[in-house]
C-alpha cells in the first residue's frame, strides 16, 4: 500500500502550523487535515492488521517444522538402530528439508516483525498527530467562541450607547417642553392683569374729562 504510506509520509512531515496560518478558514483546514490523518491511521492499520495475520500464519507453520525437523531426527535414529541406513538417510533428508524451510520460515517472520515494528511506530506518530491537531481545533474553537462573544458584547454596547443617547434626547426635549408650557402659563397669567391695567386707565382718562367737562361749564 505505497499511496498509504507516502501520504503518512507528507503528514508526518508536514507543518500544520504554517498550513493554518495560510488558511482563510483554519478550522475548516484543520478538520479536512483531521479527516485526512484519521482515514490514513485506518488504513495503515489495516495493513498492520493484515501483516499480523500472515505473522500468525508464518509461526504456526514455524511449529508444524520444528514438530517435523524432531520427527525425523526420530525417525533416522530408530533407522540407524534397525541397522537400516537406507532408510536413516531417507529421513535425514527429509530432515534436512524441514531445516531449510525453518530457516526460511525464520527469515519472513524476522522481515514482518520488522515491518510490524514499522507500523506501530507509524501509527504512534500519527495518532500523536491527530491528538496534537485535536487540542488545536479546541484551541480554534475556543478563540472562536472568545471572539464571538467579544462581538456580541460590542454590539451590546453599541445598542447601550444608541439607547442612552435617546434617553438623553428625550429628557432634552422634556425640559424643552416644560420651559415652553412654563412661559406658557406665565403668559396666559399675566394677560388678564394687562388687561386690568388698561382698563384703569381709561377709567382715570374718563374721570378726568369729566373733571374738564365740568370745569367748562363751571
Amino acid at each position: 500500500m505505497p499511496n498509504v504510506f507516502s501520504r503518512f509520509a507528507d503528514i508526518v512531515s508536514s507543518n500544520i502550523n504554517a498550513m493554518l496560518d495560510k488558511a482563510e478558514n483554519p478550522s475548516k483546514m484543520l478538520k479536512l487535515i483531521i479527516g485526512e490523518m484519521e482515514d490514513t491511521l485506518v488504513e495503515i492499520k489495516a495493513a498492520t492488521a493484515q501483516v499480523m495475520a500472515a505473522q500468525v500464519h508464518l509461526n504456526r507453520r514455524k511449529a508444524e517444522v520444528e514438530q517435523a525437523v524432531e520427527h525425523w531426527f526420530t525417525r533416522a535414529k530408530l533407522a540407524v538402530d534397525k541397522s537400516r541406513d537406507d532408510l536413516a538417510r531417507v529421513a535425514l533428508v527429509e530432515k534436512k528439508n524441514a531445516e531449510n524451510e525453518l530457516e526460511a520460515l525464520n527469515a519472513q517472520i524476522g522481515e514482518h516483525q520488522v515491518i510490524l515494528d514499522k507500523h506501530h511506530a507509524e501509527i504512534d506518530q500519527l495518532e500523536s498527530k491527530i491528538s496534537q491537531a485535536r487540542e488545536r481545533e479546541k484551541l480554534i474553537a475556543m478563540r472562536q467562541n472568545q471572539a464571538e462573544k467579544s462581538l456580541k458584547v460590542s454590539g451590546q454596547l453599541k445598542r447601550y450607547d444608541l439607547a442612552a443617547s435617546q434617553m438623553k434626547l428625550d429628557r432634552l426635549d422634556q425640559r424643552l417642553e416644560r420651559i415652553e408650557a412654563e412661559a406658557e402659563l406665565e403668559r396666559l397669567h399675566r394677560r388678564p392683569m394687562a388687561e386690568r391695567n388698561l382698563e384703569a386707565e381709561f377709567q382715570g382718562l374718563d374721570d378726568s374729562i369729566e373733571r374738564e367737562l365740568e370745569a367748562l361749564k363751571g
